[in-house]
């Protein structure tokens, strides 16, 4: 297996400031229709090993944000919440279908998060707070629609969460799930290696964008993905970020800083993180390339089918054909600020 790996980061602090403060979220623990489970790994697997990893750094309370289209196809997964409420953590809304709002209009889109809660109401109404999270972190592509569906979550009680740090680390799972059909242990203790250090180096980027942005560490809301490859890491991940100074919040600390609690004056329909829109609503320039890692993980095993872009465009078809929706392209970060 060849690729170049993300530079190995020190254990240096994070932040020049002193101890970064990080609420952990998770997303998608059913995944999504189209996206595969790798080799040896189940939903229920997967989620028993996340419990594990946050029980290991103390973390309770962690909201996680799944999409419920998988439930028509397996009603059994609903156990899966029960383990986690049990766990001390807490549900949130994430929609059925997990359509981008750029494809939908706002009662469009209202309508798919009111049947996820047809399945995950009993959950999210135990959290101390209802959370809602657009899906991709698009809260609309125009003012009208924003302001539509904000107020329409308002009338359902729900808080929306923004994120403000992720790594893009749904884009590994392909990638982990081929090399654990055909390579080594050694291949697949590199590939976990790999994600470690891209979900280090993205911290310092997006907290670094931060700094540069507001003149202060805000507190994060950093998200992960219910995959495989999270499930074998997030622990290795967590002992990293605490190496570099970080500490580990609720939720509901990190929505009571600014960064997280107002929207951005700026309707941004670009798939980007919530410091990188107020980047662009105050005119500051910061990095948000695509990690180039994510383009060498492709080059490994590569097999008919299982390509990333062959299986996001499945998973669109399953999206657009649930939903009426048409696809359409979503933007990244603007070339110009790039």
């Amino acid at each position: 297996m060849h690729f170049t790996p993300g530079s190995r980061e020190s254990h240096v602090p994070v932040s020049p400031l002193g101890r970064l403060k990080i609420a952990i979220t998770i997303d998608d623990m059913l995944l999504l229709r189209g996206v595969p489970m790798a080799p040896g790994h189940s939903v229920p697997s997967n989620i028993r090993a996340m419990i594990s990893a946050l029980k290991a750094h103390r973390v309770a309370g962690v909201y996680q944000f799944s999409n419920t289209a998988p439930l028509e196809d397996d009603e059994s997964l609903l156990k899966v919440f029960d383990l986690w409420v049990e766990s001390g953590h807490h549900v949130a809304n994430h929609t059925h279908n997990h359509p981008p709002l750029n494809w939908l209009d706002a009662d469009a889109y209202a309508r798919d998060i009111e049947e996820a809660e047809k399945y995950l109401g009993r959950y999210i109404n135990q959290a101390p707070r209802r959370c809602f999270r657009f899906c991709m972190d698009l809260w609309g592509d125009t003012a009208c629609k924003c302001d539509a569906i904000l107020d329409r979550l308002e009338g359902m009680g729900y808080t929306p969460i923004p994120v403000s740090i992720g790594f893009h680390d749904i884009r590994w799972n392909a990638a982990y799930c081929r090399v654990l059909k055909r390579g080594s242990p050694e291949d697949a203790a590199q590939i976990r290696r790999a994600y470690v250090e891209s979900a280090m180096h993205e911290l310092r980027t997006h907290a670094a964008n931060a700094r540069a942005v507001f003149g202060r560490d805000p507190i994060h809301i950093w998200l992960i993905h219910g995959t495989s490859i999270a499930a074998d890491c997030l622990e290795q991940i967590l002992d990293a970020f605490r190496a570099a100074a970080v500490d580990f919040v609720s939720l509901d600390e990190a929505m009571g800083d600014r960064m997280n609690a107002e929207i951005p004056p700026r309707v941004s329909p670009e798939f980007i993180f919530q410091v990188e829109k107020w980047a662009l609503a105050l005119g500051v320039p910061v990095t948000d390339r695509m990690p180039s890692i994510l383009d060498d993980i492709e080059k490994l095993y590569p097999a008919p089918g299982e390509m990333q872009a062959e299986i996001t465009s499945r998973m669109r078809e399953h999206i657009a054909s649930a939903t009426g929706a048409e696809i359409r392209p979503i933007p990244l970060y603007p070339d110009h600020q790039r």
